[in-house]
């Protein structure tokens, strides 16, 4: 069953279509979703570009490493040094896309 129960239709001129969907692709989101930020006054962010979502997955994995790391040295005392050195690559890769950005 349907969380929302109300359907709203509404007419946009070319000008305020324009506008709309201007919105759409600088945000990412959803007509409905977009419109609901609008009438609740929410904080609309534009989306992360392509390069900050690359950040993001390169620190999600970085993080998930090093807990495994974390994991295995807990357990046995002992962590690969290679493992460590693809790590640090990987964080410096991180660093050369932020520093690329800013």
């Amino acid at each position: 069953m349907r969380k929302r129960k109300f359907a709203c239709l509404f007419y946009l001129d070319e000008k305020e279509n324009r506008h709309f969907e201007k919105q759409l692709a600088m945000t990412g989101l959803k007509k409905s979703e977009l419109l609901r930020s609008l009438i609740l006054k929410t904080d609309i962010q534009p989306k992360p570009s392509e390069d900050i979502i690359q950040i993001y997955r390169l620190v999600s994995t970085i993080a998930n490493n090093v807990n495994q790391m974390a994991k295995i040295a807990n357990a046995t005392g002992y962590v690969d040094p290679k493992k460590i050195d693809g790590l640090l690559i990987m964080v410096d890769k991180c660093w050369q896309l932020m520093k690329q950005i800013c």
